[in-house]
């Protein structure tokens, strides 16, 4: 049997390259990738509880009773959850499965294949990368992803050849979810339907695409897929493969809950965006990933965020109700991104904008 190629150097090398590698024992995986110890593990409280569930069709074909109703349960499940899974939505498990396959079809090109993507800007098109830093510069996550922007501009990697059509086909149906959505959060929140699409200037935004490759690794007690964050965009849809490893873990009344993402459904993943507009009523869930020995879990969201030059601020109708006498820093997209990744350990957007 052949053996699998040896990593020019472990620090250098994507997760995919490490977990083909055979690693004997923990002194031979990179120490950067160790971020928990067995009895943090041990003392953690890690619950199975049933998140909330919405028929997304009922806010196209319902009548007015039953899409006021489904209107009050989305508001419901962003107050208490800040996530929920969307059930109805009319995109084909096939198609699913084609996009979720097409992400990993990617991971598993080359090494020399997947550099040329290799990611270089935060804001490049297509970029390619493993790990990421979100805790120190000496800490690393067992994960590689692919971003793709599929909007205005459709972008995609010239491999796999069918990457293109299924990003395409998924970007354009994706996106009439996500409307529908943004119109009820709006509702739910008491203000016009089209007020986060216009006050963010979503028509001037961009939709993206982030596939998360998550494969085996021999010490997975010891390491995360992701750290505890909550995501700096307005919200995400999130798909994932067939695979034993629900790694996905949201954080909810202090204990960490895993997500059982059951197919054809969408979990839905509250950002900071809606956390600020909402002026805190609605909170960011803040969520991690755990990995496995045994299998590879590929995760793939879909999100639209604003134009860098948009200013993030609370909605007035929800400033004025709330009697604080302190406004909040009005902030760009790009300088609330710079401010998150300058405060690595703070997870509420709220309390980035009123440093």
């Amino acid at each position: 049997m052949t053996s699998p190629p040896q990593p020019s150097s472990l620090l250098n090398s994507t997760t995919k390259e490490l977990s083909g590698h055979t690693i004997h024992g923990a002194a031979t995986l990179p120490a950067s990738y160790i971020t928990r110890s067995p009895a943090a593990v041990e003392s953690e409280p890690v619950v199975k509880e049933e998140i909330p569930t919405v028929d997304i069709s009922l806010l196209r074909n319902g009548d007015l009773h039953q899409r006021s109703s489904i209107i009050s349960e989305i508001g419901r499940a962003c107050r208490e959850w800040g996530c929920f899974t969307v059930v109805n939505h009319g995109i084909s498990e096939k198609l699913q499965r084609e996009m979720v396959e097409a992400f990993g079809g990617f991971f598993n090109l080359t090494e020399e294949e997947k550099a040329v993507y290799k990611m270089k800007n935060i804001f490049d098109p297509i970029c390619h990368g493993t790990s990421t830093n979100l805790m120190g510069t000496h800490v690393r996550f067992w994960r590689d992803f692919l971003r793709v922007t599929v909007y205005p501009v459709l972008y995609y990697p010239t491999k796999p050849i069918h990457f293109r059509r299924v990003s395409e086909d998924y970007a354009l149906q994706t996106k009439e979810i996500i409307n529908e959505l943004l119109r009820a959060i709006s509702e739910s929140l008491g203000l016009e339907e089209s007020f986060i699409e216009e006050s963010l200037d979503l028509a001037s935004g961009s939709q993206i695409l982030n596939g998360n490759f998550y494969p085996p690794c021999p010490q997975a007690e010891l390491v995360m897929g992701l750290p505890p964050h909550s995501d700096p965009a307005i919200f995400s849809l999130l798909i994932q493969n067939n695979t034993t490893c629900n790694g996905l873990q949201v954080l909810h009344n202090d204990k960490w809950v895993i997500i059982d993402l059951i197919k054809p459904s969408f979990l839905f993943l509250l950002g900071d965006h809606i956390e600020i507009i909402s002026n805190g009523r609605y909170k960011s869930v803040v969520h991690r990933v755990m990995v496995s020995s045994e299998s590879t879990r590929i995760s793939v969201g879909i999100s639209i965020l604003p134009p860098t030059d948009v200013v993030l601020a609370p909605a007035p109708r929800l400033l004025e109700s709330s009697g604080s006498p302190n406004e909040p820093r009005r902030l760009t997209v790009k300088e609330f991104l710079a401010l998150k990744y300058q405060n690595k350990g703070m997870n509420s957007a709220m309390d980035l904008i009123n440093m």
